[in-house]
């Protein structure tokens, strides 16, 4: 099994710091379907919520059929 974890962008980051989310001293993840916030310097991780909370606004497009 890949343990692999999905690096967020800055935009996501600072996005989920003014929403409240996440705290400016800590990063966020995502590790299966959950998202993860890591402080760095303690390596304390708590879950936010589901992966779903993040809304990629760059990728939205209209499809026309």
């Amino acid at each position: 099994m890949s343990k692999a974890n999905v690096t967020l962008t800055n935009q996501q980051l600072v996005e989920l710091r003014n929403q409240g989310l996440i705290e400016s001293s800590e990063i966020a993840f995502i590790a299966g379907d959950l998202l993860i916030a890591e402080n760095p310097v303690s390596s304390e991780r708590r879950v936010v919520g589901n992966s779903s909370l993040l809304v990629e606004s760059s990728n939205k497009r209209v499809l026309k059929g």
